[in-house]
């Protein structure tokens, strides 16, 4: 840990990445508006103009950017998986994603839907690391990532519209308008986006609108959001380690494809009585997948929708002279999940798999911030949360195809914060977390298996509630030339839900723990020149456990991962970057990204030789404004670097096959706004 300070300490001493302003108001750490600074535990915020200046193209590789946050390419999907905090495989199930406060991770598992949300139609990212599960439930565990789009903009008439044009046949159309008086108010966002992208079979035609139609009064407000999107992607599939010298570019799978449609749908009300704040959301989400793969004969048809309510409050109190505030709230959602199987789109009538489920979520939570004194702020949270599920696979009559579940998880946290300076504040956090296991990890296509004639059928197996005890200390410094904070965290987990590459299936693991490092922060080197940087320590390993199986030959083997190292997650990485104002009107970024070696994915013994590579990527960005014009000049991947952030090794343990990145790249940008 000390040498890996030394390597945290001068990464900031060059730089540390951007911080929002002091004033900034966010919403996540209590779902209603309130100033970053007073929180017990800080909020990360990515403002409007620094994803205009970054050189990220899209949500996970501007969040990749940093510290605690890992991206991995493990499908050649733009949608590709986030891992906060060192879970690897199973990051997305622990990295809760919200948009515009309202949930976006689903029942299945399937990745975070990023490229149904445009840039340029984001106001903000708020990033809570390690928080989130008092007031949002599931999935939390290494933290809460809240994109909030764009509002109309009260007494402004606006529009501006936008083109792309770049490497790999990439395109793109862009436009949006913003039309409000002093108290209502329509924005809207529309894009189009077509890529061949860097591999064969790797086509992609992605469309979006989002919507936002309000109406604010001095003590209420009535907001209705919407959004629309569609995806036709070709899946390019996996390379060999062979392949992957000789033809990365190349495509084993030419007839594999997936298509996806979504539509959403909040509205959502306020009211203030004096003091008191009330709130409530009432949101639809559905979406409809397909999916062909040629080379297995699977032809798959999902379908999934839910319907949430969100009502909360916020109360001002005195209680024995100290100032405190409550929030308290309800969440209820319904789950409503139906997946086809069959060999391909013209059996899907008589389909292999019919498996149906329903999920009924229902909490109550309570978070309390008393001001212990002028320096000194105490939160204390608590949630109660019951769910039940419902699964059965109609296409199998036997009684391993259906089951049911219903448990009560809880989540509390306790947070500390003090202000020894108006420069210098210390910080501390313990609670529990927790995540339910997805459908996709409870249903197993060939579950049960007959040990002569080898003939197998579907089972679904319920898994218990993962649970997790978190502890986090730091620190924050801030002048009026830079920002700085670190932290150390540590994860105690029980029951965590992993896929067993012994006996290929969904299990509880034995107690496992995350412990790392993150430092991060700012410096203005002069008016128009700041540096950002960030390092990550981060270590994730199988505190103790055995596991009985078989190996590739079907021969019975028992597996000690005491002490091992979960795959999938680099110990080491660092992120630099450089904003420079080069003229009134002309920008220039630059971004340089190191991520450390990690262990290959179905390697949780760790005796695979070697281990998943380390890179380095260099991009850059140039902007420039002309009158109502503005043009920009993109480039990632400058050194051309292969590399790849996903690659699972073969069940002999004696190769791998991994997904390459796209090299050197390049695009470019016309803007024009009227206004």
């Amino acid at each position: 840990m000390l040498s890996k300070s030394v390597i945290g300490v001068i990464t900031l001493a060059l730089a540390t990445q951007v911080f929002a302003q002091e004033d900034a108001v966010v919403v996540t750490a209590t779902r209603f508006p309130e100033k970053q600074l007073e929180f017990p535990i800080g909020v990360t915020v990515i403002t409007r103009e620094q994803i205009a200046n970054s050189a990220a193209t899209n949500l996970p590789d501007l969040l990749s950017r940093y510290a605690g946050i890992n991206t991995r390419d493990s499908s050649g999907s733009p949608d590709v998986s986030i891992d906060m905090r060192g879970f690897g495989m199973s990051g997305d199930q622990n990295t809760l994603v919200l948009l515009d406060g309202q949930r976006m991770d689903d029942i299945e598992l399937t990745a975070v839907r990023w490229s149904s949300i445009p840039l340029d139609a984001i106001e903000r990212v708020e990033i809570e690391r390690g928080g989130g599960a008092v007031l949002y439930g599931g999935g939390a565990t290494g933290g809460t990532i809240n994109i909030i789009t764009r509002s109309p903009i009260a007494g402004e008439k606006s529009a501006n519209v936008s083109s792309d044009y770049g490497t790999y046949n990439t395109t793109g159309v862009h436009a949006g308008f913003n039309l409000a008086g002093n108290n209502t108010g329509f924005a809207l966002h529309a894009s189009q986006d077509n890529t061949d992208n860097y591999r064969a079979n790797n086509r992609l035609e992605q469309g979006n609108v989002l919507g936002d139609l309000r109406w604010t009064g001095e003590r209420a407000g009535l907001v209705f959001k919407f959004g629309l999107d569609n995806q036709r992607l070709r899946l390019p599939g996996p390379r060999t380690a062979a392949q992957l010298e000789t033809d990365p570019r190349g495509t084993a799978t030419p007839n594999d494809y997936s298509t996806r449609e979504g539509a959403q749908g909040a509205l959502s009300g306020r009211y203030e009585f004096d003091a008191v704040e009330l709130a409530a959301d009432l949101s639809y989400r559905d979406i409809k997948r397909d999916a062909f793969f040629d080379s297995q004969s699977t032809y798959l048809d999902t379908r999934s929708n839910v319907w949430a309510f969100n009502p909360r409050a916020k109360f001002p109190y005195r209680l024995l002279g100290r100032d405190n505030t409550l929030v308290f709230g309800m969440d209820a959602d319904l789950w409503d999940y139906v997946s086809l199987r069959s060999a391909t789109l013209a059996t899907l009538g008589a389909p292999l798999v019919n498996l149906a489920a329903t999920q009924k979520d229902r909490a109550f939570y309570a978070q309390n911030s008393t001001a212990i004194g002028d320096a000194t702020k105490l939160t204390l949270g608590v949630r109660v949360q019951s769910y039940e599920i419902v699964a059965n696979d109609r296409a199998n009559p036997q009684s391993a195809a259906n089951a049911s579940q219903t448990r009560s998880p809880r989540a509390w946290d306790a947070a500390l914060r003090h202000n020894f300076t108006p420069a210098l504040a210390v910080y501390g956090k313990v609670g529990a977390s927790f995540r339910v296991a997805t459908v996709d990890e409870i249903y197993n296509q060939f579950g049960v298996c007959d040990p002569v004639t080898f003939a197998c059928s579907s089972a679904i197996t319920p898994l218990e509630p993962q649970t997790s005890l978190d502890h986090e200390i730091g620190l924050e410094y801030k002048t009026s030339n830079g920002r700085m904070r670190a932290s150390l965290y540590r994860m105690d987990l029980h029951n965590e839900i992993h896929f067993n590459a012994v006996t290929f299936t969904n299990m509880n693991l034995s107690p496992t723990r995350r412990e790392g490092m993150e430092l991060e922060g700012s410096r203005k080197l002069s008016e128009g020149v700041e540096l950002f940087g960030s390092y990550t320590y981060a270590r994730a390993v199988f505190r103790q456990g055995i596991y009985n199986g078989f190996d590739s030959n079907f021969n019975p083997i028992s597996v000690d991962l005491s002490g091992k190292n979960v795959p999938l997650v680099p110990r080491n990485s660092a992120k630099l970057s450089v904003s420079w104002q080069v003229a009134e009107k002309t920008h220039l970024s630059g971004q340089l990204g190191y991520v450390g070696k990690q262990y290959f994915d179905n390697d949780q013994t760790n005796t695979y030789p070697g281990q998943m590579p380390s890179f380095v990527t260099v991009d850059a960005k140039l902007t420039r404004v002309a009158g109502p014009w503005t043009f920009a000049l993109t480039g990632n991947n400058l050194t051309y670097k292969k590399y790849y952030t996903y690659a699972i090794r073969n069940a002999a343990g004696t190769s791998f096959n991994a997904y390459p990145m796209a090299g050197r790249n390049f695009l470019v940008t016309a803007a024009y706004r009227w206004k």
